[in-house]
Parts: C-alpha cells; structure tokens; sequence
C-alpha cells in the first residue's frame, strides 16, 4: 500500500517514518532538499522534489498513492483536499486551512474520496475527545478545549516560542474566532480578551479565545463551546503591542526604499530570536458538561506531555495525522466525503481503533465526574 507525505517539514518527516514503521510505502515531497535529507535512508521512504503550490502539482502527486498525508502550510491546506476530491483519494490533512472542508463534501461523494480535516493536536485530537463526550452524554451543554504547546520555562522575547510554521502561529493571533454562547454563534477578536487559566497539576497559565472550534459548529451542538490557547503570563500584552504597530498584518512598509511586508518581518526576526528553543510542553484539556440518564455530569480529559528534546506539538501531530491516515487507508473509517475527526470519537470502533493505532502516544479518556 503506498502512501504520500505531502510537506517534509517537521511533521511531515515523522510522519513519513511513522507510515513506514506501520508497513506502507511512503513517498515524501518536498520542495526544500533539506527537508528531504531528513528521511533519506529511511527504510520504507523515497523522496521527491516537487513544488506543490500549484493544484495540478498535487493531483500529479496524489495520483498513484492509495492515502495520503497533508502536512503543508495552512494556505496550501485547502488546495490540497481539493487534489485529493479530485483525484478520489483518500487524505489525512494537518494543515490549518481557513476554508471549509464541507465545501468538497459533494465532489469527494462523487469521486469517492475521504478527507479527514484538522489531523492535529487541537483542532483534532480535541475533536476526537469532544465527538466522545457528545456520544456518551444525553446532552451537552458546556464544551470548552484548552490547549498550549509552549516552553516549559518562559523565554525571551515574547514569553514564548514555536517550532512549527510562524505564519500559521501568527494568524492565531489576528484570526477571527467562533464561539457558541447560549446557543448562539458569536464571534469575536482574539485579543479582546485576556483569560486566566489554572491547569491542575500544571499550573496557572493566561488565554485567549482560538478559532479551532471549526467543524464542531457543524456537528455538534452545545449551549457554549470555545477553545482557549494557552500562553505564559505576560505573553499576550506583547502580542496586543505588535498587532497595534500592525506587525501582523501583510501591511507594506517602505523601509530604506524598499517594500517590506509587516508580518514577514516580523516572521523573521522571530525565526533567528527562537533559534536553539524549543516549545517543549504540550497541555490539552478537554472539558465537557451534560447530562446523562437524569444526573448531571463533567467529562474531562487531560494531556500533558513534556520533552526536553523534541516539541510534543509536533509529536502529537504527527502521530494523529498518521493514525487517521493509518486507519483510511485499511477502510477502518468505513466513510466517503469530509470526515471531521470529531466523528471518529463518537463511534466506538473508530475510537478504540484510533488508540491502538496512536502507538507509544497514550490517550487519556475521559474521566467522568458528577456534579
């Protein structure tokens, strides 16, 4: 069975070494001949060079693989659902895309094609917590998702640090969210408002509303539902001083005669700044509140994963996008269309499947509580 790697950044290259390990055939591309350099040698990986920026790029990619992985940047996340609708191919994405997958719904029913959207650590792992403790109460009433991938120990500048896509990160911070708040869709600036958040056995951390609610809008239906991004105290009045110099913003700025794009200055300054850090803790907190057989309940899941010599955002990433791609292409997802992984945590099978195939990275399930 073989399989692409779309994007050998990161979590593209665990990702290739976690499909060989499970016994397909992995073709990684790349444009970046670093990038591939990672997996050469690999047992079960060969590598390609290839711009993928271009949607006939990625059919030609697609074409002769039974599954793939999408861990490209967010602004290509879309395009390549769209080859995998195409191409009938069934597609694990990691990619954060502000487009709506349901979009492919109809072409992906016709061609027989399954996408699963958000394969990462939140939205994605989240979803899969979040579609469980929909399935086992009667009825949901409060959802709330924290999650952090961040420094253990603080550290300049900003309180923070990222060894995933600075672009990705940054538009966190000037994304519009969507919350529910009394059964309502609301929707709100990210920076509006700054959060205190305790996490037990962890510690006191602030917040700000994310968009990662996504597909749940759609699937799910609660009284209130948000996503909280977790940051070291202090981080986010720094993070408000740059979007009011409008350092995230694709502003033009003339700069000794020449053009400079605000945000991609600041990606680079960032860049060389983090060099050497390492965002080595991962905090994920899953929260929900219903009501099963007439008692009120609080379901919680928590995850905390702390490695000195990796970041356990992209671990967890790809070890996610991986199941999920693992489990499509042995049809144990028994779907067509867009598949958001929230579904896989309301069915019982996909679940337990889903475990196993995560390996070393063990899941917590949630705990019930009654109130």
């Amino acid at each position: 069975m073989k399989a692409a790697v779309l994007g050998c950044g990161a979590v593209g290259s665990r990702v290739a070494r976690r499909l060989a390990e499970a016994g397909l055939e992995v073709v990684a591309f790349d444009l970046d001949p670093s990038a591939l350099a990672v997996v050469e040698g690999v047992e079960g990986v060969s590598t390609v060079r290839e711009d993928l920026s271009s949607l006939e790029a990625l059919r030609k990619a697609l074409r002769s693989v039974d599954v793939a992985c999408d861990c490209l940047p967010g602004w290509l996340g879309f395009k390549a659902m769209e080859a995998a609708a195409e191409e009938g191919v069934k597609l694990a994405s990691a990619s954060y895309t502000p487009e709506d997958p349901f979009r492919l719904d109809e072409e992906a029913g016709k061609t027989g094609a399954l996408i699963v959207p958000d394969c990462g650590v939140a939205p994605g792992l989240s979803n899969i917590l979040a579609g469980r403790a929909y399935a086992k109460l009667d009825e949901l009433l409060e959802l709330h998702i924290r999650v952090g991938g961040l420094p253990s120990t603080p550290s300049p500048p900003l309180r923070h640090v990222s060894t995933w896509s600075l672009h990705d990160l940054l538009d966190e911070y000037d994304r519009p969210v969507r919350l529910v708040r009394d059964g309502k869709l609301v929707v709100v600036d990210p920076l509006s408002e700054v959060l205190t958040v305790w996490i037990e056995g962890v510690g006191l951390f602030e917040g700000f509303y994310s968009d990662g609610l996504r597909t749940m809008l759609r699937t799910i239906k609660a009284r209130n539902m948000d996503e909280v991004t977790l940051r070291h105290r202090g981080h986010l009045a720094s993070m408000k001083a740059l979007a009011e110099l409008g350092l995230l913003t694709d502003r033009r700025l003339k700069v000794e005669g020449r053009d400079v794009e605000a945000r991609r200055l600041l990606e680079g300054l960032l860049s060389e700044a983090w060099r050497g850090f390492i965002d080595d803790l991962l905090v994920l907190e899953v929260e929900a509140v219903g009501a099963k057989d007439g008692e009120r309940l609080r379901l919680k899941s928590l995850l905390v994963k702390v490695d000195p010599n990796s970041s356990p955002v992209v671990e967890v990433t790809a070890a996610v996008c991986s199941a999920i791609a693992s489990m499509a292409a042995h049809d144990e997802l028994r779907a067509e269309g867009i598949c958001p992984p929230e579904l896989i945590g309301m069915n019982e099978p996909s679940y337990v499947k889903f475990t196993q195939r995560l390996g070393e990275e063990r899941l917590r399930d949630l705990e019930p509580i009654r109130l």
